[in-house]
Order: structure tokens, then sequence, then C-alpha cells
């Protein structure tokens, strides 16, 4: 059986093709949408591992809410050889989370192109970060051969035209995920660029010669694909290009643009005045940094803040966020509102929980304008695909819409001012991937 699987930074899909139908199969049977898993993993203290939706919640109902506690442990002995002294043996201690349940990760794809961040510490076990991708990709692996009964033969996987704009870290990127495929012990794979896929996905119906334009914007990056079809069905790929711009960077831009002055921005401490460290606010940018508030010097320097400040009802839901665990509820409400702004005028991002309560309303345009540079830079990519491609605007038959941000009326409205509002169409902007990478898994092109 031949497999096209979108492992996406946020969200996740599979599907087959039998030469006629796509069929979306049923990654995770927790979630609201079982066709559609959120790319998370979560690592319990025995080891345990659980993806998707089991994820979050074995996250949500063990950590938030707890306050972290903190304890020396040992660690073992090391061995020293000092001049003028010799060797010495020397105890190791370090500063843990006593009571932790679990650690979760999300956006593990992105961590792909960051060549600072090879693994970390899971309770004692060192994991790559081919590791930890690897333990999703065989856990998604075991789910849709379970569903089909029968063993996955080839897999045609996705990935984004670029994982960063450094070609070094490009091809860092996709070396790390093909050896976290092999790890995976998945079956022989290829890979193929995700708007390409999508592209594959419409061309399967499409009439007529066409030159298709694929818009294809989502958690990590945006991808576009410039690609003919010819009257015979057959496809060309003309252009791509890509950045790495998606939703987790326009939910920080709306953290660190509105939600800011609710914990604890513009504070000053103390009789002489002196302003809130930036690096604990800069902490917030992303929720997984927040976790690193947790260390005991950043604690110790909130918990004097929230004694000599200026806002000491921010300053405490800071700490709040910070001890309890509330990073991950913050961006789901941030998250959230973002995803109402594409259909409402405003959205309100608010919190009510012991210590923390708030509620911030943002106005769309309040959030373009925040989000100004990355409309610019996403403009900027569409038009070097066409540049690539040797095409105009003009030449285009349509546009094709996926991924989740690819809704953000900002993004439509620009690709309208571009192509004309009549060439826009939208694909289902979650499978709509996984569905062409089917496609492809079923073409004798595309096998390996």
């Amino acid at each position: 059986m031949r497999v096209g699987l979108d492992f996406g930074t946020t969200n996740s899909s599979a599907a087959i093709y039998d030469g006629t139908r796509v069929r979306l199969l049923k990654l995770d049977p927790v979630n609201s949408a079982p066709t559609i898993m959120r790319s998370t993993l979560f690592i319990s203290r025995e080891g345990a591992p659980f993806i998707g939706r089991a994820a979050i919640n074995h996250f949500t109902e063990g950590n938030v809410g707890r306050e972290i506690e903190y304890e020396w442990r040992y660690l073992g002995d090391q061995e020293l050889t000092l001049a003028e002294v010799g060797t010495v043996v020397q105890a190791l201690y370090a500063v843990v989370d006593a009571n932790a349940p679990g650690r979760l990760f999300q956006s593990l794809k992105t961590h792909l192109r960051d060549s600072s961040f090879t693994g970390t510490d899971v309770f004692g076990t060192r994991y790559t970060l081919e590791t930890l991708i690897a333990v999703v990709l065989r856990l998604i692996l075991q789910r849709i051969e379970a569903e089909l009964g029968q063993p996955v033969t080839s897999m045609v996987l996705g990935r984004p035209v670029h994982y960063s704009t450094d070609p070094k870290l490009d091809e860092l990127s996709i070396t790390r995920m093909r050896r976290a495929a092999e790890e995976a012990g998945l079956p022989p794979f290829t890979f193929l660029p995700e708007p390409t896929a999508a592209a594959l996905s419409y061309a399967a119906t499409a009439r007529g010669e066409q030159n298709i334009l694929v818009f294809d914007f989502g958690g990590g990056t945006l991808d576009v694909t410039v690609m003919r079809i010819d009257e015979q069905g057959r496809r060309d790929v003309l252009g791509t290009d890509g950045v790495p711009i998606g939703g987790d960077l326009l939910d920080r831009r709306l953290v660190m643009g509105k939600v800011l002055s609710h914990f604890g921005e513009g504070a000053t401490l103390g009789p002489r005045k002196m302003a809130l460290p930036a690096v604990l606010l800069d902490h917030l940018s992303e929720w997984q940094t927040i976790v690193e508030l947790t260390q005991p010097r950043y604690l110790n320097i909130i918990d004097e803040a929230v004694r000599i400040g200026d806002k000491p009802t921010e300053l405490n839901a800071l700490r709040t966020l910070v001890r309890e665990n509330y990073g991950l509820p913050l961006y789901e409400a941030v998250e959230h509102a973002k995803v109402r702004l594409s259909d409402e005028p405003r959205a309100p991002i608010s919190m009510d929980a012991p210590g923390i309560k708030f509620s911030e309303t943002v106005e769309r345009w309040d959030f373009e304008r925040l989000i100004g540079p990355d409309v610019r830079e996403v403009a900027a990519c569409v038009d070097r695909a066409l540049a690539g491609a040797g095409l105009t605007p003009h030449d285009i038959t349509v546009v094709l819409r996926t991924g989740g941000s690819s809704r953000i009326p900002r993004f439509v409205r620009m690709l309208s001012d571009k192509f004309g509002a009549d060439k826009l169409q939208e694909m289902d902007v979650f499978t709509g991937v996984a569905a062409g990478l089917a496609i492809a898994a079923a073409s004798p092109q595309y096998q390996k």
C-alpha cells in the first residue's frame, strides 16, 4: 500500500489514492476531526509517548495549574584531572522539576533548520531532534497500518520548498528529516515539495491547459509553486520559492504586540524605577521558551519584581504564567483569536485562571499592522516564484490557496490585488497537501 504523508509543523494528515478517489486516513481518533492530527509529542516521566490531541490532553491535565517544584538531584560522579592536584572525583548535581509528569513538544519540524538545537534531555534520557521526530513518525505509521489492515510498502513525504533561506540550513533540514524517517523505520520513501503536492491534487480533476500558482501557507513556512498543466494533463513545475513564515510566527506577533502589557510590560521596579528586565518578556515570544523562565535564576527575578514592582497584578500574572505552566493555554487563546479574525473584524484574547485574568480585544486592522513586514516578505516570495517561472500575474489561470494561514484576509487581499479575486480558489486547507501526496505515491514517477 502506497501512502502520502503530510507531516506538518502544526498539523499532519495522510491519504491513499486508488486511481479515482483520495481517501484521508484517521490519524487521530481523539481529535474532533480524526483525519487531522496536531503534530505534537508528549513523553511521560516513564518514557511513554503520546501524539496528537492525546499529547496535548496529557500535558494539560498534568501540568497546567501545577506549580513547579525544584529540587537538587544527584546525577552521578565525574572524574576530573587537574594540574598539580591530580585526578579527583566530583559529584554532579542539577536543579530539576521534581514532579513534572512529562514533556510536550510542538512544532518539531521548525527546529530542523536550527543547527544549535541538536537534542534535549527528557527525564534522564537524551533524545536527538531526529529521534523526537522519529517517535512521532513511527506512531503515525502504526496508526496508518492499523487502519489499512496491511503494511505500507512506500510513502511520499511532504517537505517545504525551503526550510530556511540559508542554503546550508536548508540542506541540514533535509538531511535531518531523512534521518528521522529512516530511524522511524518508514518503508521506502521520497520527498515532494508540499505546494507541488497541492498542485497535483488540483490537477487530478483539472481540464485544459492551465498555469497554476499554489500558495501553501502552513504553521511553519510559506511555499509557492508555479505549475503548468497541458491538454493531456501532464504537469510541469516551472518555479518554486518559499520563506520561513507561518502561522506560528503570526501568533508570536500577536503575543508580543498585544498581550505583554498583561504580564508586566512597562513595569518599573523599586524606588529607582528600574525597568523590568527585557529578557523576561522576550521569553514570551514562544510558549516553549516560556518554560525556560522556570529556571530558578529567572524565578527569583520574577518573585523580586512582584515584590517591588509598580504593576503587582500584571507581574503576579507573569509569575503564574511561568510557575504554573500556562504558556500553552495562552498561545492556544491567541491562535483562537487569530482564526476568528479571518471571519470577524475583531476578536478577544482572554484568559481566566487563578492569578491570570484579562481580556484584550484585537481589531483586524491592528493584527494586519503587526504582520505588515511578513505580508511584504510573502508578496516578494510570490513575485520571485513568478519570475523564476518566467510568467506574470496575468499568465496565471488559477491561484490555489491551502494551509490554515492562507485564510487570513490580509494575504487573501494581497493575492487578489496581484492576480484578481476571480482567480483565487481555496483547497481543503488542512488536507489538500496530503491528497496530492497520495496521488504522487500512486504514480510510478514518484516511487522509490
